[in-house]
């Protein structure tokens, strides 16, 4: 498919075409095996450090790397993608995961490390960027919040996997990086059967990345909140879970079943964003979200309970993302489309650096009990934000 013919299909809303449907499945695809890895790498890795006897904060700051590079990320990547084709930024993101991949097993220096992880999160970025915004601009709008609703469930279910397969592997060895360089291999193959694409972003935006704070707060929280449950969880949960005495398999499936909720709860979001008041979905998502987090820790030790509230709890922070962008898909085209998606990169890098530095120290100074009291009061600032009737549609600049 040419530019001229992607172009064509990207102002032509209303139908899908076969071309269209191929490319947004690649591009489902892709992001899907990508997904494996990180899930993987973010338990794998502070497992490591754990072994080592390395302090929860410490775990914390190399869980921050990625977050940093997403951040710096997405002020860069709207510019580039002026520049550079689609297709080829997300060739290029996949190969340079599989050398950090391998650089990351050829050695221990934890320096060296966060320097990878960085530079991950910067790869990381591209793709998540590139791919979105490339998703939101060519889907057809009657099916937006679906087809974002899907994306968000294979991504989130790629999320579920990464622990399973670490608590098969378990933490030591060199099958865990392995199975990372195949998945990034493998997530190459369907971007060969991807269309070609041109960001439609030429006309300047009215607003900032970071001015986008003051023009949607709601999307922003909703990204935070996101990047924070995520990125805290993924590193710190098993560190909890080994703390007051579950075995490390265990640990590791609280994350499985949280990941397996935040998968099939995204397609349901999206269809009742599409369909009901989305302010009524948000606030159900900030009900769920609280409650979960409360209720988690109470029955931490009676898995036929905790299982099925990670799973609603998990599932309703994922539901944020959704409901995110889906609204951005409805308030904003062209350049703003992309600095708004870049926005997000930004908030969620944020969120998703503080996420793991604040439930570390808390970690730390009550250990382990931090992170679920971390984790509600967060979930009762969205709560209370939530309630905010004015947050629903985009203030003017």
């Amino acid at each position: 498919m040419t530019t001229k013919e992607t172009q064509k299909n990207r102002s032509d809303s209303r139908e899908w075409s076969k071309s269209r449907a191929l490319t947004v499945g690649a591009l489902i695809s892709c992001l899907t095996v990508y997904g494996v890895t990180i899930s993987l790498f973010n338990p794998f890795l502070s497992l490591l450090l754990e072994q080592r006897g390395t302090a929860a904060s410490s775990i914390g700051a190399l869980a921050m790397a990625a977050p940093i590079g997403v951040l710096v990320g997405s002020f860069l990547i709207p510019k580039l993608m002026r520049s550079y084709e689609g297709r080829s930024m997300l060739l290029f993101g996949v190969s340079v995961e599989v050398v950090l991949i391998l650089g990351l097993m050829l050695t221990e220096s934890f320096g060296v490390w966060f320097v990878i992880r960085f530079f991950g999160g910067l790869t990381g970025a591209i793709l998540f960027l590139v791919t979105e915004t490339w998703i939101i601009e060519i889907v057809p709008v009657k099916d937006r919040g679906k087809v974002l609703g899907l994306y968000n469930t294979a991504l989130a279910l790629s999320f579920a996997i990464g622990p399973l397969v670490l608590s098969l592997t378990g933490a030591s060895g060199t099958a865990p990086y392995i199975i990372g360089v195949v998945a990034m291999l493998v997530a190459s193959i369907p971007l060969l059967f991807a269309g070609t694409y041109r960001s439609s972003a030429v006309d300047s935006p009215r607003f900032g990345v970071i001015g986008f704070f003051w023009v949607a707060p709601l999307l922003v929280v909703g990204i935070f909140a996101a990047g924070f449950k995520e990125v805290a969880l993924g590193s710190l949960l098993p560190v909890y879970g080994v703390r007051i005495g579950l075995s490390e398999s265990t640990a590791t499936l609280m994350l499985f079943f949280g990941a397996i909720g935040a998968a099939v709860m995204q397609f349901p979001i999206g269809w009742a964003a599409d369909v009901f008041n989305v302010r009524k979905v948000f606030v159900s998502c900030a009900i769920l979200s609280l409650s979960g987090a409360i209720i988690w820790p109470l029955v931490i030790y009676s898995p036929f309970l905790l299982w099925p509230i990670l799973f609603l709890w998990a599932g309703s922070y994922a539901g944020f993302y959704t409901i995110s962008m889906i609204l951005a898909g409805q308030w904003f085209k062209g350049s703003e489309l992309a600095t708004a998606m870049a926005a997000f990169g930004v908030f969620w890098g944020v969120g998703a650096f503080a996420g793991p530095a604040v439930s570390g120290i808390a970690m730390d100074v009550w250990d382990p009990y931090g992170l679920p009291f971390i984790l509600v009061l967060l979930s009762l600032v969205i709560f209370v934000l939530s309630l905010r009737s004015n947050f629903y549609r985009p203030r003017r600049v």
